[in-house]
């Protein structure tokens, strides 16, 4: 079975049919399979466990329990006995059914590569059975989708064929749960119900659509249908989707892999070489400059909310490519004067006064918000190489900036380092005058 994620991220799983449901429940409870077939609900005494009866008996029994690795087995048995009985029709269809949805729940929490023919051996019996029964099509549809995907999966995402049966199958599931969702008199938990699916559906053409020579198929299938979704809890989450059919002027493929890198960041076991790749491929699937400056402007950001030492310098690489590309966009600015200052304020703390100097001086080139960081590392370094004017320059700029958005406790660092700089070059009085006007600060 497919578990369903939480609501913001939701896939949802297919609903197996239950003890109850109208075509296992007649074969288990009433003793008739669909199609006015009759099974005997007690299976005459001398029947060999063997003949093909029993064993689907046993089989739709074993499947009902979810012992999905019995009923395998007994399916399996069934099909070859059919095979050499020639027996056909409905029977045999539900049995198929039993074997392809038996191993496919097995491979599929098994998570190992299966270890025969996937095609052969779980795609065909479903198939084959769905040509003959066609009761509860949005579940079996599903569950086709489901076992293609797998089988695309399993293939390298390579297999174009599988990728098509794959789409196909999960719209085919989509329009059918739609149709039945505009039915009169609908609970409202169906209806969220529906726009859960439905999100199972959009995610799996994201997911289809990163590694397809075709994505732009996804872009115009996402398009149609997630507007289905905006009147449901998870509208949110739908107009985010409809927004990323947008980004980059469109082009799916890349839309595709930057969410893929940004869902990524919600696994902290991920490996940071292995989350800046993922964002890296989306990078260079971009067309548009604006775009691949976005990204790299993430990718610096999460590299520097890692405070990691040695994740500085490439936090300023991404900052500074994103600044290169849009240098207008204020998110970008800030960003990168932002990785800057923590490469200053580094160096300047393991005494590498010059590399601190040559980091803030880049950092005052251009306009951010929290610019009178860049302006407080250039003082500081300027002083300790000796430099007065332009130590004394850059504190008083980082003084007189910090002042007009900070107060308080704020803007104390701002004070004392300036006044701290004065006295340091010889300018008692003016120190003075500024310890004078901030009494309230604690500078001394």
């Amino acid at each position: 079975m497919i578990r369903a994620r939480r609501a913001d991220d939701v896939t949802v799983p297919p609903r197996r049919p239950r003890r109850g449901a109208r075509w296992l429940a007649a074969a288990l409870l009433a003793g008739f399979l669909p199609g006015g077939f009759v099974l005997r609900a007690q299976p005459r005494a001398f029947e060999p466990p063997n003949a093909p009866a029993a064993l689907a008996e046993q089989a739709l029994a074993a499947y009902n329990t979810s012992d999905y690795p019995t009923a395998e087995r007994l399916a399996s048995r069934y099909v070859e006995a059919a095979r050499l009985s020639g027996i056909t029709g409905r029977k045999l269809a539900e049995i198929q059914f039993v074997l392809g949805h038996s191993r496919y729940e097995i491979q599929h929490r098994s998570q190992a590569p299966y270890p025969g023919d996937y095609r052969a051996e779980v795609v065909s019996p479903l198939e084959e059975s769905f040509r003959i029964l066609q009761d509860n099509p949005a579940f079996r549809t599903l569950l086709l989708g489901n076992a293609y995907f797998e089988l695309w999966s399993g293939g390298g995402r390579r297999d174009a064929e599988a990728e098509a049966q794959a789409h196909w199958y999960y719209l085919k599931s989509i329009l059918i749960r739609e149709s039945e969702t505009r039915l009169p008199a609908r609970d409202p938990s169906d209806l969220e119900r529906f726009a859960r699916y439905l999100l199972f559906y959009l995610d799996r053409c994201m997911e289809l659509a990163r590694r397809s020579a075709t994505p732009d198929l996804y872009l115009y299938r996402i398009r149609s249908v997630a507007p289905w979704g905006l009147s449901s809890p998870y509208a949110d989450r739908f107009r985010q989707i409809v927004d990323l059919t947008y980004f980059d002027g469109g082009n799916m493929k890349a839309a595709a892999l930057w969410q893929y890198a940004l869902d990524s960041l919600q696994d902290r076991s991920l490996a940071v070489d292995e989350m800046v790749t993922r964002f890296q491929t989306a990078i260079d699937a971009c067309r548009q400059d604006r775009s691949k400056a976005e990204i790299d402007r993430q990718v610096a950001d999460y590299l520097s909310v890692l405070d990691l030492p040695e994740r500085r310098q490439q936090a300023a690489d991404f900052a500074r490519r994103a600044f290169e590309l849009n240098p207008a966009d204020p998110e970008v600015r800030r960003q990168y004067g932002s990785a800057l200052h923590l490469l200053s304020f580094g160096a300047y703390a393991s005494g590498r006064f010059e590399d601190a100097l040559r980091y803030a001086r880049d950092a005052v080139h251009f306009d951010w918000q929290g610019e009178e960081l860049a302006h407080f590392d250039l003082s500081r370094a300027a002083a300790e190489l000796g430099r007065g004017d332009e130590a004394i320059a850059h504190g008083e700029q980082a003084y007189r900036t910090a002042k007009r958005s900070a107060d308080g406790g704020a803007l104390q660092p701002y004070a004392q380092n300036y006044i701290n700089i004065l006295r340091q070059f010889g300018e008692e009085g003016l120190a003075a005058r500024i310890l004078a006007q901030e009494p309230s600060l604690g500078v001394h």
